[in-house]
C-alpha cells in the first residue's frame, strides 16, 4: 500500500494536516494504582506488566416513520468500563493483598492511573471498581502470573478532561521508592 501524500494541504489545512509526527506515550509509563481501604495510601500495583482499559456504551437504535428509507438512528446509552491487569506475583505485596481482599469481601476499590515520571506522577484517570476476576497461574517453568479484571462501579474520570478532579488527584504511589 502506498504511503499517504502528506504534502497536500487538505481543505486548507482545517484537518488531516501532517505536522511531522505524533508524540506517542510508552505503555510502560502508565502505572495502575489502588487506594487502601482507609483511602489515605495510594499503592502502585506491584509487578504490573500490562493494563488494558476498555470503555464501552450500550447502543439504542430506533427508526421513525418520518425517516424515509431503511436508515435507523443509533445513539449511545449506558456506559461502562473495565480494566484488565496482568502482573507477576510479588511476595508480600500489599497491593495484591488488597485486590484479593476486595474480591473476597465484594468491596469496591478506588483505582487511579498515573504517569510514572519518577517525581510528580501526573494523574491520568480513575474510578471505583469491583474485582470481578482474579486468576493466579503457577506454571512449573515460569514465574507466578496474576490476571485481574476490575469492573467499573460508575464513571471513569479522565483527569485531562476534568480539571476539578485533576486538581484534587494529588496522591502519589507510596510504594515507589525513588
Amino acid at each position: 500500500m502506498p504511503e499517504p501524500d502528506y504534502s497536500k494541504n487538505n481543505d486548507s489545512g482545517a484537518y488531516c494536516k501532517f505536522d511531522g509526527g505524533a508524540s506517542a506515550t510508552d505503555g510502560a509509563y502508565v502505572l495502575t494504582c489502588i487506594f487502601n481501604s482507609v483511602g489515605d495510601k495510594l499503592l502502585a500495583i506491584d509487578g504490573e506488566k500490562d493494563s488494558k482499559l476498555s470503555l464501552s456504551a450500550e447502543t439504542v437504535s430506533y427508526s421513525t416513520k418520518d425517516r424515509r428509507g431503511s436508515w435507523q438512528t443509533s445513539r449511545p446509552s449506558t456506559r461502562s468500563w473495565e480494566l484488565s491487569l496482568e502482573t507477576v506475583h510479588v511476595m508480600d505485596a500489599e497491593s495484591n493483598r488488597l485486590i484479593r481482599q476486595a474480591f473476597d469481601n465484594g468491596s469496591v476499590l478506588c483505582v487511579k492511573q498515573v504517569y510514572d515520571d519518577e517525581r510528580d506522577y501526573p494523574p491520568r484517570g480513575g474510578g471505583l471498581a469491583f474485582v470481578t476476576k482474579y486468576e493466579d497461574d503457577s506454571p512449573s517453568d515460569d514465574v507466578i502470573s496474576i490476571s485481574v479484571t476490575l469492573t467499573g462501579a460508575g464513571k471513569w474520570t479522565w483527569f485531562d478532561l476534568d480539571a476539578e478532579a485533576k486538581g484534587k488527584a494529588t496522591a502519589k504511589p507510596s510504594n515507589r521508592g525513588r
